[in-house]
Formats: C-alpha cells, sequence, structure tokens
C-alpha cells in the first residue's frame, strides 16, 4: 500500500527519477481505493508543506497521467476527511481542501474594534491566489540548481532522449559525454554549454544536420522562510518559479499588526528587495515581485503609520502611511471622495502627548497635510439643502422645481413653468415660505393681481408656490342609478346632463323595465325645510315610452334614479325529473302555483320499475356569502331598498317528500309547490339495507320485508363497543330521517325499508375518564328505583 503513497508525493514534488529507481514507472498505477485513511493523511501533510494546494494537486495529478475517476474518488477522500476531521487535529486536511470562503474567513484582518484594514482582502478572497503558474515555458534566466530534471532532445541525423536529474553536487551525468556542472547556470548558459560538450561527440551538430533541444522538466522545490508579523510565520517549500506575492499568498500575508508597505526579501544577509503592496493596490503592477531562491527570507515588518478614513470616502478603513505622506496621499489609496462630500475640508482627530484634539484641514491644504500615526479623518456629506430652490405645484403646465434668480417674482416663476392652467382657480393661491427660525409660515396673494403685474410677489429661497384647480376643489360629483337598466352603478356628474342622458351611459332599459314608474330621488338642500326634520330627499315619478320620450328632465348633483321591473315579471325556470318515469327531462313551470303531480303528469307518469315510496327532491337553496358587503340606499323615506351587490352561493339539499301519497291525492300538503332548479327523482325498486357507523362490519345488507332493525345489526357483526345505540337512526330513500325513540329501558327503533341507511353514532367520550365509587352509587340506586317503579306499573 505504501508505495501508492509515495508514487503520489513523489509525481507531487517532482521527483519523478527517484520513483522510476524504486520501481515505479508512473502514476496511472496509483488505485485510491487502496489507500487507508492515514495514508491519505500523510499525503495530505507532505502536500501542504510542499506548499501545493489542491488545485495544483489535481493539475499535477493529470498531467502525469492519473485518470480523471481516480482523482475524483482522492478528492472526495480528502473532503470526507476534511468534514470527518472537525473536532479532531487535522489541520493539514484543512490546508489543502478548505474553501476559498472558509479562507477568507479565517484570514479576514481587522482592528479590534472590527474595522477593516486596506489591502487586508488581497490574500483572503478567493478570487486572487497568485498560485505560480506551472505550465508556462521556463524562463531562459531560470537559474537550475539540484533536484531540477532537464530534457535532452537529439534530432536529426542522430535521435536520443534524456531526462536527467541535476544531482545535489550541480552536475548531470549525460551518456557518452561524461559530467556536466549546471547549478548556478541559466537555463540558456545550460543549453549552450551542453550544445557545446555535444559537438565533440556529434559532429553533425556543428554540421546544423542534427539539433539539440534543452528544456526543463520537473522543476525543483526550494524553502522560503517567513518571519515578522505574518498571519502563519514559517518555513514554506514552494516551487522555484515561486516569487515574493505567491509567498505571501502562501503565509496569508501580513497579521493585523503587519506593514503593507515594508517587506524586505532578504538573501545571503543582504536585503535584495522592498515590496510594498500599495503600488499593487493603487497601479496593478507588481513592483519587486523577484523569483525566489532556496533558503530566501521574507520579513514583514510591523506597520509604522496607521490611519483612520471614515465618511465620503470611497473605501473607508484603516490605511498604512509611510513618512512624509500627506492626505492627499490616503485620500487617493481610498480611490477619491464620493461625489456626496463635503470637499471643501476634513476633520481630523490627533492623539497629542495627553490627549485627542480636534483640527480642520482644508481643501488647498489635503497635499500638504502630513498624517500621523493614529489620525482619524471624518469627511462630512453635503448638507441636505439647497441654496437657490423653489417649487411651484397646482394648476401649471410645468408644476415642479426650479432655480431661484436673482430678484425673482411669482409671476416668472410661473411663465417658467409655461403658465397656468386653464382651470386654475384665479381668486387666491398661497406660499409655504421658512421663517429665519427655520419655522414655515403661509402667505396668500391673488392669482389674477399677480399675472396683471397689480400685486407681484418676490420669491425666497425655499418657498413652495400652490395653485388650486377650480376643478379639484370642487365636491367630487355623481349620479346614480339603478334597477332594471343594463349597467346599474355611479356615473359621473355634467351640467345640462338629463335623465335620458344617464340612461343611456347605463346602456339603456331591460326588457322588464316598468315604464310607467321612474323614480328620481333628490337631496333636499333647503334650510327652513330641514329643520322641520320632515324630509330630506324629494321623490319625482316619470312615464315613459320605449323610446324614452319625455325623460328631458335635468338632473342635479347627487340625485338616485331607480327603475322597478314589471310586477310579477319573472325570467323562465325550468325544474328536471329524472329516474323511472315515462319523459324524463327538463320541463319549464307556466305557473307560480305548479306542484310536483302536475310535472309527475308531464312527464306521462311512473313506469313500471318505479318505487315511489324512495323519490326525494333536490332543491338549491340561495345563500349570501359571508362577509360580503352589501350596499344599501341611505335615504329615508325612501320605499326601495337597494342592494347592489349582494352575492350568492348555491346549496343543494335533499327534501323528503311522500310520492306516494302524492299520487292519490294530489294537492295534499306532501305535493308541493316547485321551484326554479328543483330535481326530482324517482329510483327504481331498491333491494339493499346499508349499516354504518360503530358497528363491527359496516356492510350492505338485502332488505327483507319481515326483519327488524336489530336484524340488520347482526348482519353487520353487531353493535361496536362504543355504540350510542339509543341514538341510532335510520335515513330513508326519499331523504326523510327517522330515530330511534326510548322509554325508560324500552327501545323503539325505526322501521325499515328498501333502500334505507341505518347509521349507528359513537358514543361521546366521558371526561376525566373512569367514573368515581360516588358516581357509581348514585347511578346504581337510580337504576334500582327506576327499576321497581317499572315493575310496579306493569303489576297494576
Amino acid at each position: 500500500m505504501r508505495k501508492y503513497l509515495l508514487l503520489l508525493f513523489c509525481f507531487l514534488t517532482g521527483s519523478v527519477l527517484y520513483c522510476q529507481d524504486i520501481g515505479f514507472q508512473d502514476i496511472k498505477s496509483v488505485k485510491v481505493d487502496n489507500l487507508t485513511d492515514t495514508q491519505i493523511k500523510e499525503f495530505i501533510d507532505k502536500s501542504t508543506k510542499a506548499g501545493y494546494t489542491i488545485d495544483q494537486v489535481e493539475e499535477q495529478a493529470i498531467q502525469n497521467g492519473m485518470s480523471s475517476s481516480e482523482w475524483n474518488k482522492l478528492k472526495a477522500r480528502i473532503q470526507g476527511l476534511s468534514v470527518s476531521g472537525k473536532d479532531q487535529d487535522y489541520t493539514t486536511v484543512d490546508a489543502l481542501s478548505r474553501s476559498a470562503k472558509q479562507q477568507a474567513e479565517q484570514y479576514s484582518v481587522e482592528t479590534s474594534d472590527g474595522t477593516k484594514i486596506y489591502g487586508s482582502s488581497l490574500f483572503n478572497t478567493s478570487n486572487l491566489t497568485f498560485e505560480p503558474n506551472l505550465r508556462l515555458p521556463t524562463p531562459e534566466n531560470y537559474l537550475l540548481g539540484p533536484d531540477d530534471e532537464l530534457v535532452i532532445n537529439i534530432f536529426g541525423y542522430s535521435e536520443f532522449n534524456y531526462r536527467l536529474l541535476i544531482s545535489p553536487e550541480g552536475v548531470i551525468h549525460l551518456p557518452g559525454v561524461g559530467q556536466i556542472h549546471l547549478s548556478g547556470l541559466t537555463i540558456a548558459q545550460a543549453r549552450e554549454l551542453i550544445t557545446k560538450k555535444l559537438v565533440s561527440v556529434m559532429s553533425s551538430i556543428s554540421d546544423e544536420k542534427t539539433f539539440v533541444s534543452v528544456t526543463l522538466g520537473d522543476i525543483r522545490s526550494i524553502k522560503v522562510i517567513v518571519v515578522g508579523e505574518a498571519f502563519r510565520p514559517g518555513t514554506y517549500t514552494l516551487p522555484s518559479v515561486a516569487s515574493v506575492y505567491n509567498t505571501l499568498n502562501a503565509c496569508g500575508g501580513p497579521n493585523r499588526n503587519g506593514s503593507f508597505r515594508e517587506i524586505k526579501v532578504i538573501r545571503d544577509n543582504e536585503i535584495i528587495a522592498v515590496v510594498d503592496i500599495y503600488d499593487f493596490l493603487l497601479t496593478g503592477v507588481m513592483k519587486n515581485d523577484i523569483q525566489l531562491r532556496d533558503q530566501d527570507v521574507i520579513k514583514i515588518e510591523p506597520y509604522n503609520k496607521r490611519i483612520e478614513l471614515k465618511g465620503e470616502f470611497k473605501n473607508t478603513g484603516y490605511f498604512e502611511a509611510k513618512e512624509k505622506e500627506s492626505f492627499l496621499d490616503m485620500v487617493n489609496y481610498a480611490g477619491g471622495l464620493t461625489t456626496n462630500a463635503y470637499k471643501d475640508r476634513v476633520v481630523v482627530f490627533r492623539n497629542t502627548e495627553k490627549e485627542k484634539k480636534v483640527d480642520y484641514v482644508a481643501f488647498d491644504n489635503f497635499d500638504s497635510f502630513t498624517v500621523n500615526d493614529g489620525d482619524v479623518f471624518k469627511m462630512d456629506p453635503l448638507l441636505d439643502r439647497f441654496e437657490n430652490r423653489v417649487q411651484i405645484k397646482g394648476a401649471v403646465f410645468r408644476p415642479g422645481t426650479y432655480a431661484l434668480s436673482n430678484d425673482m417674482s411669482l409671476s416668472q416663476l410661473i411663465r417658467q413653468a409655461d403658465g397656468l392652467r386653464e382651470d386654475a382657480f384665479l381668486h387666491r393661491g398661497t406660499i409655504v415660505r421658512e421663517k429665519d427660525n427655520k419655522e414655515t409660515e403661509i402667505l396668500s396673494f391673488n392669482v389674477n393681481a399677480v399675472i396683471s403685474g397689480e400685486a407681484d410677489v418676490l420669491l425666497k429661497k425655499e418657498d413652495i408656490v400652490s395653485i388650486a384647480s377650480a376643478i379639484e376643489m370642487q365636491e367630487l360629483r355623481r349620479v346614480e342609478i339603478y334597477g332594471e337598466v343594463k349597467n346599474p352603478g355611479k356615473y359621473g356628474y355634467h351640467e345640462n346632463i338629463t335623465l335620458q342622458d344617464l340612461i343611456f351611459a347605463a346602456g339603456g332599459l331591460k326588457e322588464e323595465a316598468e315604464l310607467r314608474n321612474i323614480e328620481i330621488y333628490r337631496l333636499e338642500i333647503d334650510p327652513e325645510i330641514l329643520k322641520t326634520g320632515k324630509q330630506i330627499a324629494k321623490q319625482h315619478t316619470f312615464t315613459v315610452n320605449k323610446n324614452l320620450d319625455g325623460l328631458d328632465f335635468t338632473l342635479e348633483p347627487h340625485d338616485q334614479v331607480i327603475i322597478r321591473p314589471v310586477s310579477g315579471y319573472t325570467e323562465i325556470q325550468k325544474v328536471m325529473i329524472e329516474g323511472e318515469v315515462m319523459f324524463p327531462g327538463n320541463y319549464v313551470l307556466t305557473s307560480k302555483r305548479e306542484r310536483i303531480s302536475d310535472v309527475i303528469k308531464k312527464a306521462g307518469g311512473l313506469n313500471m320499475y318505479a318505487y315511489p315510496k324512495g323519490a326525494f327532491m333536490i332543491r338549491q337553496l340561495r345563500t349570501s356569502i359571508a362577509g360580503e358587503k352589501i350596499k344599501r340606499n341611505v335615504i329615508e323615506n325612501t320605499p326601495y331598498e337597494l342592494i347592489d351587490t349582494l352575492k350568492y352561493e348555491k346549496k343543494e339539499d335533499i327534501v323528503g317528500i311522500k310520492l306516494d301519497r302524492i299520487l292519490k291525492n294530489p294537492g295534499c300538503e306532501w305535493d308541493l309547490y316547485l321551484e326554479d332548479g328543483d330535481i326530482i327523482s324517482i329510483p327504481k325498486e331498491l333491494q339493499i339495507v346499508q349499516v354504518s357507523g360503530k358497528v363491527l362490519l359496516p356492510s350492505l345488507v338485502k332488505y327483507n320485508q319481515s326483519r327488524s332493525f336489530r336484524y340488520y345489526i347482526n348482519n353487520a357483526g353487531g353493535f361496536a363497543p362504543n355504540a350510542f345505540k339509543r341514538k341510532s337512526f335510520v335515513v330513508y330513500a326519499n331523504g326523510e330521517t327517522r330515530a330511534t325513540k326510548q322509554v325508560l329501558f324500552f327501545r323503539n327503533y325505526p322501521a325499515i325499508q328498501p333502500g334505507a341507511t341505518i347509521y349507528v353514532p359513537e358514543k361521546p367520550k366521558r371526561e376525566g375518564g373512569r367514573i368515581t365509587l360516588g358516581e357509581t352509587i348514585a347511578l346504581t340506586s337510580s337504576v334500582v328505583t327506576v327499576a321497581a317503579l317499572v315493575i310496579s306499573l306493569f303489576r297494576k
């Protein structure tokens, strides 16, 4: 098993020749299913120490021949260990498989008060990793060293291929040539030296008939030391092409106290470069991002100056400053000021030796004001007010906000608003004006006088002018029409509207409209009459013909017109008869006093299969929908109550009838008057009795004329233990219901007819569980007393 783990690490670290030496040819032989969790953890530990991320592991695995299915298995095993090891010390697993979001949360750089430090997000975002790209061609200035693999291709007249690893002594052994020292040379210098050595054994190279290609195969790893104010200081194993930013990404960047402006690269005890991350943040250029070498040291210094920007800056938080940097430099790092910033000055809170002080920096001094450590700059927003605003509302063509010019008058503002509308109320307008103490007052003016120039008004800042509409000032005026018109309801009032106009607007009269009694109700507005309280509305009645002649009566606001239907008018009404009659179907009622027997006669009477005792009628009952608002005419002394929005829902109910008695004695009390929508159903002779409810086996039992109620109960298995026997009832085929009667201890069950349904309800549950001893004694005494009374009655 361990050979698979070793092979995984071999391809990851680039030691392929070493793997070949121990007997492994390629990564294809790895079987993830054969690896234990302990081996997977060991592999992860070595990979993490080598500085590889999960993406780099995948890239190397696929390049070296691992199948996608095997890689997916390996990745799932890694992620599975990360989840299962939440409460264990699986930090290496987490480091390799942790999501970008978790990394960002862990490495978020904030001060003790929770404010973000500018630049900290650079190394804790999933979208920017600074990982070295291992697929790029090797740079010509790349310096070779031990463990680098060279791929030497000789092609042309002669063809050879070698993959040679530079030894710890810095040499390779080239067959036919011998040892060549390459450590410390660039890849370009190594190519030139190898070609020169091969010319001595292959003359065709100098004749340009044979060619030599020298490229880098697997690269070596280097160790870089990170010290100082880093999130995770320590020694990191990285690819030899790694740079400063690659290393900063691996260690998480500067910590809370670390400097983003002074990151030193030390080689052989000398500072060879200083990296300022703000240069990259400001310009996008990675200055001094040099390629690192083995044993290089990166030192992150503590910050020297840190200031805070609050308010109307495009980016707020803590910013690091170098010596002699000005406030303007800090503004540039923050991306500038917002459009809403009050740029005339900025407030600065500065520490002194004993306490704090407040100061102001004028806009002209932004570039000369040197910042100190601990400074807090607050940029205030613009005031939410206007220096030259006036507004005009109402009956002008272009109401809105306008600029106040010097000595601007009200008439000038009206002209700028394109003048007054035709409906403008000319006798009065108002101006809401702010006084010096910010309280408001209302000034009135005559619109006519302002337009004519007789009494113009000078405007002030924040004046709000209102000119009313004469139409909008009028009370909302309507007329109403209800009853037998096609579109009853409320309509807008217009001057000189007549009764005939309103009827036409409502779609005209219906056929059933009564032309001899059209009523108009008008509110009484005479104060002398209203004082008496005897009359609050007037009534006018008109008679017209179908052409609506004679309806030139002029209406007034709030008039209500009511047109009633012709007395006795009704729409055609139908009933249905179904079942065992000669001609079942729909029948029209020709009289309001038509009975069941009349419709049976129209249907040709019963046929030979009819069962009259089982006949029943279905009637549709109209009930108002709950919660529906009912509008009523509120004019007292009006004989007509208007209900124009009442809605109904239809509910069907069975009405028990005795058809056998109706047919023997038409017009009797059982011979009901019919209504629209009634359904008379006459079944054929029934042979079954249904037993349901609290019996042991609810079922259908064949009807037997000689049998009683208990016979059918017994055929259904008998009463259930919780049956409420004395409340049993029977529903007959015609819809009638009969209940069980009880006198003392004797029950009289209903008679059974064909098609009946016996229903046995459940006995109500007793509250409190079992009866008490006292209740038992009382109940027993009552039973004994009643029993004695019954015996006494029978003896008499």
